[in-house]
């Protein structure tokens, strides 16, 4: 019964994923709400749709060198991300494991059955898996998690790599570089256990913070005991998300790691599934607005600029007011990313000919509008979706058109924010 509740459940994953805007962080002082904010892009791009493939390539734009892996190795289908970066002479990765996405995933998710986890080489791991004593006294975990973990990470790839193996020589021999562990569902159970493995490898715990979204439980108590002082976890859980507590309810032995921190869905978007990883990413990208807000809204002080961009104008319902804050500070975050000599007018709702007059006193050669606007859809199942319509217009500086863009996208997957960023980068 157990297992037919936890197919059940799984299969209302909703394994969409929703579009990422430029990154925009100083990466030499990397903050709290930075980490979870890359680690959400991350676990975005190592799914295979077209939004996650486009956060792919924003990343690469952000000067990450990607490695992405997919493939079946024994008994598990092998996806996941490994992105790195030199940041201060050290170098930074970020490897993100896939959440459940094939009917192979599935199995290993319901793989529930305990085993033991020990040893710190590779035939000691081997070793203590044929241990047929499972006494509670014992750290004991998820069998099928464990089976990721050894097949993905501690056994030969179609390339002949060990990726386990070379990131614990690495970072031994590299003591001052680092790596963030990251992944969704599935992906996060086998980032906690991978940075397990690392551990008793010998790897400095200073060098490995681990997060993870709606991560089930991985171990039993003796397990959480011994390795819950050693991590760096954050553990990041969706209020109302159920499937981080699928393993609990399959094997009783398992319990969840303390270092939890709990967000809470949109009100504008509680209509969809709370695991789903386009919600933890909407969170993230508000967490890390709410932090760099007073910085992101300051006006510059600049004297001459080529593109004068206007604030931009929305025509939204009431429910979508407090929305408009972080797309304009993304949208900003993406326009400077792409034109450093461009300057974007978040303070002043003014006239069209004040916006004109303003450019014209910085020296600028264009002016840009942007215009949003949302209807809702007449939809049976929700009464909270909506469809978002995006216009971009660019006048030379005398008030004559250039060129005008316009898109339409909907809030049936993605949230109202990422409809919006998805628009933007629709206008060519």
């Amino acid at each position: 019964m157990k297992k037919i509740l936890a197919i059940l459940m799984l299969l209302m994953l909703n394994l969409n994923i929703a579009l990422a805007q430029n990154l925009e962080i100083d990466e030499t002082n990397l903050s709290e709400k930075d980490i979870q904010y890359l680690s959400a892009w991350t676990s975005l791009a190592v799914y295979n749709d077209k939004f996650s493939l486009l956060a792919r390539d924003i990343l690469k734009s952000n000067g990450w060198n990607i490695r992405f892996y997919n493939e079946q190795i024994a008994k598990s289908d092998v996806k996941y991300l490994l992105a790195d970066k030199k940041i201060n002479d050290k170098d930074i990765f970020f490897l993100s494991i896939s959440g459940t996405s094939s009917w192979q995933d599935v199995k290993t998710d319901l793989a529930v059955e305990a085993t033991v986890f020990q040893g710190h080489n590779l035939d000691e791991f081997l070793q203590s898996r044929n241990d047929k004593d499972l006494s509670e006294t014992k750290p004991l975990v998820h069998k099928g998690f464990l089976q990721y973990v050894q097949d993905g990470f501690f056994s030969a790839n179609s390339s002949g790599e060990i990726l386990g193996l070379d990131l614990v020589e690495h970072l031994k021999q590299c003591p001052e570089d680092k790596i963030y562990i990251t992944g969704h569902s599935l992906g996060g159970a086998v980032a906690e256990l991978l940075t397990a493995r690392l551990l008793d490898m010998g790897v400095n715990s200073n060098q490995i913070e681990t997060i993870t979204f709606g991560a089930p439980a991985v171990g039993n108590k003796t397990f959480v005991d011994l390795y819950e002082p050693k991590m760096n976890l954050t553990r990041i859980t969706m209020k109302g998300d159920i499937v981080k507590n699928l393993a609990q309810i399959a094997n009783e032995r398992f319990v969840q790691f303390n270092t939890n921190e709990v967000w809470t869905v949109s009100k504008l978007e509680n209509d969809k599934f709370a695991h789903n990883m386009l919600l933890y990413f909407d969170r993230a990208i508000k967490n890390y607005y709410d932090s760099k807000e007073d910085i992101a809204l300051a006006t510059e002080d600049i004297e001459t600029c080529e593109t004068y961009v206007a604030k931009p104008k929305y025509d939204f319902p009431n429910e979508l007011q407090s929305e408009i804050n972080y797309m304009n500070l993304a949208l900003k975050d993406k326009l400077l990313k792409e034109d450093e000599d461009c300057f974007v007018d978040l303070v002043d709702d003014d006239l069209s000919s004040n916006v004109f007059q303003k450019a014209k006193a910085l020296n600028a050669k264009y002016v840009v509008f942007y215009e949003f606007s949302a209807n809702k859809i007449k939809d049976s199942t929700s009464n909270k979706r909506y469809y978002i319509y995006g216009s971009k217009y660019i006048y030379d500086i005398n008030g004559n058109l250039i060129r005008g863009f316009s898109a339409t996208s909907d809030t049936k997957e993605m949230t109202v924010l990422q409809s919006v960023l998805y628009l933007e980068c629709q206008f060519k």
